[in-house]
């Protein structure tokens, strides 16, 4: 795997294992409470950042064999997605593929992931340095991406909704106390 690509791939699944570690930890009522009845619960929280990577290694798998492709180039609006990331802004889910619905428990969101994660680690291994600026996934809002963009992506948006996950968290511990 190219060392570009392995530095971000090791911060994301760091993150992951950590997010598993503090969920493994709540009870399953924490992990379905909704704040609100319009806001997602812990686990879809869970559940779109898990529909998030796998749109990753559909829309390769879409692209791989298509000849626009390689007539796809990167445009300037990942920076602008990244802020919106990190800013924590609201937006609407950009394809209704990653919406969540909820229903999956912790056991099988983890199996889902770690799958996925595997099918996104075998995908990585296989670009080279003569494919590393091709492009690997299109974001509704970003646009094209090549692998590091999406990488950076995945991380921004993964991170995102671990704040959120801890917000809806600390609103379950101030209701309990």
């Amino acid at each position: 795997m190219l060392p570009e690509i392995q530095v971000i791939l090791y911060g994301l699944e760091d993150r992951k294992s950590k997010l598993l570690k503090d969920l493994m930890t709540y009870t399953n009522e924490r992990l379905r409470f909704q704040p609100e009845p319009q806001r997602w619960s812990i686990l879809m929280t869970l559940q779109h950042i898990i529909l998030g990577e796998q749109g990753i290694r559909l829309t390769e798998a879409e692209l791989r064999n298509n000849p626009v492709r390689k007539q796809l180039k990167p445009g300037n609006m990942l920076a602008i997605v990244m802020d919106v990331l990190e800013k924590d802004i609201p937006v609407e889910v950009p394809d209704m593929s990653v919406e969540p619905d909820g229903l999956m428990e912790l056991d099988e969101l983890i199996a889902l992931w770690d799958r996925e994660r595997k099918a996104l680690c075998d995908l990585l291994e296989e670009i080279t340095e003569e494919t590393v600026n091709d492009i690997m996934f299109s974001h509704p809002a970003a646009g094209p991406l090549d692998p590091v963009g999406t990488l950076q992506l995945a991380v921004a948006h993964f991170d995102t909704h671990r704040r959120q996950i801890d917000i809806i968290s600390s609103e379950i511990q101030e209701i309990v106390e």
